[in-house]
C-alpha cells in the first residue's frame, strides 16, 4: 500500500519501516491511555494502569525467554531449517501463553479477596484472555520483523490499533463502554492482528525434535536475559506496584497519566536502540575500547542536549499539555510531570554504559546493578511511599535511578583499569 502511494520505484527502506512501526505501537498505546482516562475518569484509568504494569512485565518476559532469542538465532539457521527453527520457537511461545494464563488467572482470583480497590475478582477472565492475545499478537509481529516482511508487521499493527480505538469510541458513543469492555476489545483486536498474519504461521514447518532444539538453544540465550528482565522490572515497578496499593486507584491514575505522556519519547530510544549499538560495535572492532569510548562520548553529549531541551519544553508547557490531553481536573497536578520528566535525561545516561557492556559482551554488570536496584524498592518502598506519599515515590524513582548508574559507572571503570592492566 505504501508502495502504491509513494510509486512502484521507491524502495522504503527497512530501517524507516522499523521506525514507522514503532510509532504506530507508540502512538496507539498513548491514545488509548488517553482515550480510557478522557472516557472513564482518573479512577477507572488508575485501575486500568495497575493491570497494564503486570501486563508489560509478561511482555518484557516474553522478550527475554521468546523473542530476543529468536531474532539472535534465526541468522544462525540454515535455509533448509529456519522454518522448522521459527515453528520450534511459536511452539515454545505457545507454552509460555499457556502457561502465564493460568498464573495469572488463579492469582487474580486470590487476590481479588484482598485488594478490593482494584476489582480483580471483577476482570481475571478479560485480563487473562488479553494477556494470551496480546502475546500471540506481539509473536506474530516479531516473527514478520525476522522473515523481513516489515510491510505486513506496520499493516498489521495499524489495524489492530485502529480497530481498537475504533472500537473504543464506538461503545463509548453508544455508551457501554466499562472498563469489561475495554478488556475485551483489547483481547479481540489484537487477536484479530494475530489472525490475519496467521498464515505465516501455518507456513512454518514442525517437528518435535526441532521444537526441543529451538527451546533448548534459545535458553541458553534467554536464561539471564529473563533474569535481568525480571530484575529490571522490580527496580523500575516496585515502587509504582506500592504507590498504587497505598496511594489507590485516583493519585496512581495521576502518576501513569503524567508518565504515558512522557513515554512518547520511547521513539526517541528505540530510534537509538536500533543504530547505535551496532555502530558502537564497529567502532570497537576497527579501533578498540579507545574509539569506541570517543563515539559513545560523542553520542551522549549530543542526545542529552536533544533530550534535555524536549525535557525543558515539556517542563514550561506541563499544565498545557496535561490540560489539553487529559483535561482540568489532571493539569492541577502538573508538579508531578515536572518531576517525573527530569528523571528522563538521568536515566538516557544508562544507555552508553549498557551499550559498552554490551559491546565487550560482559552483562554481568547490569543484572547487578538492577538487582541492587529491585532489593533497594522491596526493603524501602512500602515504607517510603506510607509516610512520604507522593513525595516518597518521586524519591524511590529518583533514587533507584540514581544507584543504577553508579553502579554500571563503577563497574565499567573497574572493568576498563582491568582492561589496560592485561
Amino acid at each position: 500500500m505504501l508502495k502504491k502511494i509513494l510509486g512502484y520505484n521507491y524502495n522504503i527502506p527497512n530501517h524507516y519501516l522499523i521506525f514507522l512501526d514503532q510509532v504506530v505501537v507508540s502512538t496507539g498505546n498513548f491514545l488509548i491511555s488517553i482515550i480510557i482516562l478522557r472516557f472513564l475518569g482518573l479512577e477507572v484509568f488508575g485501575i486500568f494502569s495497575f493491570y497494564w504494569l503486570f501486563l508489560l512485565l509478561i511482555y518484557g518476559l516474553q522478550i527475554s525467554y521468546i523473542i530476543s532469542p529468536m531474532l539472535t538465532n534465526a541468522p544462525k539457521q540454515q535455509d533448509s531449517t529456519i522454518n522448522y527453527f521459527y515453528g520450534g520457537v511459536f511452539f515454545q511461545q505457545l507454552i509460555f501463553t499457556l502457561l502465564i494464563f493460568f498464573i495469572i488467572f488463579f492469582s487474580l482470583i486470590f487476590l481479588g479477596n484482598f485488594s478490593l480497590d482494584y476489582q480483580m475478582e471483577d476482570y481475571y477472565l478479560q485480563f487473562s484472555l488479553s494477556i494470551v492475545s496480546t502475546q500471540l499478537h506481539q509473536f506474530i509481529r516479531r516473527l514478520l520483523l525476522s522473515k523481513k516482511l516489515y510491510h505486513r508487521a506496520l499493516f498489521s499493527d495499524f489495524i489492530t490499533y485502529f480497530s481498537l480505538i475504533i472500537c473504543l469510541f464506538y461503545f463509548n458513543f453508544l455508551d457501554l463502554l466499562t472498563l469489561e469492555y475495554v478488556w475485551w476489545i483489547i483481547f479481540y483486536t489484537f487477536l484479530f492482528g494475530f489472525i490475519i498474519n496467521s498464515l505465516v504461521i501455518f507456513s512454518l514447518n514442525y517437528r518435535f525434535k526441532n521444537s526441543y532444539e529451538a527451546i533448548k538453544e534459545n535458553w541458553i540465550i534467554g536464561k539471564w536475559l529473563l533474569l535481568t528482565s525480571l530484575t529490571q522490572w522490580f527496580a523500575g515497578n516496585l515502587w509504582l506496584v506500592n504507590a498504587g496499593l497505598i496511594l489507590g486507584p485516583y493519585i496512581f491514575g495521576i502518576i501513569r497519566a503524567c508518565q504515558t505522556l512522557l513515554n512518547i519519547l520511547n521513539i526517541i530510544f528505540q530510534s537509538i536502540e536500533n543504530f547505535i549499538p551496532g555502530e558502537a560495535s564497529k567502532r570497537f572492532t576497527s579501533g578498540g575500547i579507545k574509539e569506541m569510548e570517543n563515539y559513545l562520548r560523542k553520542f551522549t553529549i549530543k542526545y542529552f542536549i536533544i533530550i534535555s531541551l524536549i525535557v525543558l519544553t515539556i517542563i514550561l508547557s506541563s499544565k498545557y499539555l496535561i490540560n489539553f490531553f487529559y483535561g482540568s481536573e489532571t493539569a492541577q497536578y502538573n508538579q508531578i510531570l515536572i518531576y517525573l520528566s527530569l528523571l528522563i535525561p538521568i536515566h538516557f545516561l544508562q544507555y552508553p554504559l549498557n551499550y559498552c557492556f554490551r559491546t565487550l559482551g560482559i552483562t554481568k554488570s547490569i543484572f547487578i546493578s538492577f538487582l541492587c536496584s529491585a532489593i533497594f524498592a522491596l526493603l524501602t518502598s512500602k515504607f517510603i511511599i506510607t509516610n512520604f506519599k507522593i513525595e516518597g515515590l518521586i524519591f524511590g524513582l529518583y533514587a533507584s535511578q540514581m544507584l543504577i548508574i553508579t553502579i554500571l559507572y563503577f563497574s565499567y571503570y573497574q572493568i576498563k583499569k582491568n582492561i589496560k592492566r592485561d
